[in-house]
């Protein structure tokens, strides 16, 4: 895709909220039959100990006709202690989620790289129907406790326009969702602005103005093991940050401060 590429930077104050990795692939219908107790017994042992699952309940006003299209498989989440980390699994995709103890892409990758060689070495998929990597963000005065400025100062005209001119004072929200598609990558982006409610690690905030950008970079195309998965994984993480770096103002970057 077109955007500038940027140098990757680490920073002492990281505004990333959720990662998530899922790889879908054809039904294995062996992992909504049984219990993955194999599964389970090499996980927990890697740092994942607790164990919900989850049966998605249909709308009660759903029509008869759409029943069939909606997926109500069971889906087994493996949980890190602190609950920060999540493998989700179910007859027809993996996931890996980290939603507070995010160190950089690295720690991430090694750890799904691990978890993605056990469920290959258990399951065998025969391969990989759609691979995306999702990157959360939330600017606040939560994540971001020592700045002062409004978070209006993060955000980029070419993102907000209106914000640049007399009506942004009266501006409450704000919402822009971008899909682009080189014709092997596809991204979906989504800008808020807005008053939010939400978890940021350890810390609960209500109501808190924020920017919040939501970057999920996926392949719909054929993919054929764990070693792909990784390499297109890699891809998206390059093209996350692109994007991200195009969603925000030097104040931001001057927020989040350099380790460099």
């Amino acid at each position: 895709m077109r955007f500038d590429e940027f140098e990757r930077v680490e920073y002492k104050h990281n505004t990333l909220f959720e990662v998530l990795l899922q790889a879908r692939f054809p039904e294995i219908m062996k992992i909504s039959q049984e219990i993955p107790a194999k599964f389970q017994d090499i996980v927990r042992k890697e740092g994942y100990p607790e164990l919900v699952s989850d049966i998605p309940a249909l709308p009660s006003d759903m029509p008869k006709e759409l029943e069939g299209l909606v997926s109500t498989s069971k889906v087994f989440h493996f949980l890190s202690e602190e609950k920060d980390w999540k493998i989700s699994l179910s007859k027809d995709f993996i996931a890996f989620t980290c939603s507070g103890n995010y160190r950089n892409y690295m720690d991430f990758r090694e750890k799904l790289e691990n978890v993605l060689q056990t469920f290959n070495k258990i399951y065998e998929p025969s391969y990989f129907t759609r691979v995306g990597l999702r990157h959360k963000n939330v600017a606040n005065r939560v994540s971001l406790p020592h700045v002062r400025q409004g978070v209006e100062t993060f955000i980029p005209k070419h993102i907000f326009p209106e914000l640049a001119t007399p009506i942004a004072v009266d501006i409450e929200t704000l919402r822009k969702i971008s899909q682009f598609n080189d014709g092997n990558i596809k991204a979906n982006v989504v800008h808020v602005l807005s008053k939010v409610s939400g978890r940021f690690r350890k810390k609960q905030f209500t109501n808190e103005r924020s920017y919040v950008i939501d970057v999920d970079c996926f392949s719909e195309n054929r993919i054929g093991g764990i070693n792909d998965v990784l390499t297109r994984c890699d891809t998206f993480k390059r093209l996350s940050w692109n994007i991200f770096q195009w969603s925000i103002t030097n104040n931001l970057r001057d927020a989040m401060e350099s380790k460099s």
